[in-house]
């Protein structure tokens, strides 16, 4: 099986120059955890996500572990400073520039894979040959598609 024949071909996108808080809040009421990031001609530049935010507004000395006593960390104060920050800037400021891609004709196993090697986010973006992009693959997408072909060969059975 391929990947072009369990992609989602309906999905949210988020454009390159927009807001980050026209970004989330689309993401909010959608129930995303993350948009693939596209230029004017569909062609695939990043993602950003609940986690891409959040890893830019903790500062990088707690995130680090650089910080021997989190008593002396900055309080909510300070995150919501640097959420403020973010949420007024673009896209592209935050988002992640290297998101799993993967070409339509890549196999259910080997996107299976790359979704437990790669980092950070449970989602393959599918491209076309320009990077544009076509589909989106969830690692829970690849599971309902697993649990129905077992069900369906119980059936039969």
């Amino acid at each position: 099986m391929l990947a072009e024949n369990i992609m989602l071909t309906n999905f949210v996108a988020a454009h390159v120059d927009e807001c980050v808080s026209d970004v989330v809040d689309r993401m909010r009421a959608e129930k995303l955890r993350m948009l693939p990031v596209l230029t004017d001609e569909g062609v695939v530049v990043g993602v950003i996500s609940t986690f891409s935010l959040l890893e830019y507004i903790v500062p990088d000395y707690i995130a680090s572990g650089d910080l021997n006593a989190i008593a002396y960390a900055p309080d909510m104060g300070v995150l919501r400073k640097h959420y403020h920050q973010a949420a007024k800037g673009k896209v592209s400021a935050i988002m992640d520039k290297n998101p799993l891609l993967v070409g339509h004709d890549e196999s259910l196993l080997s996107t299976s894979a790359a979704l437990v090697t790669f980092n950070k986010h449970e989602y393959a973006l599918v491209v076309d040959d320009k990077h544009r992009l076509t589909g989106i693959i969830s690692a829970g997408d690849i599971l309902d598609r697993l649990r129905n072909m077992v069900e369906s060969i119980e059936n039969d059975a």
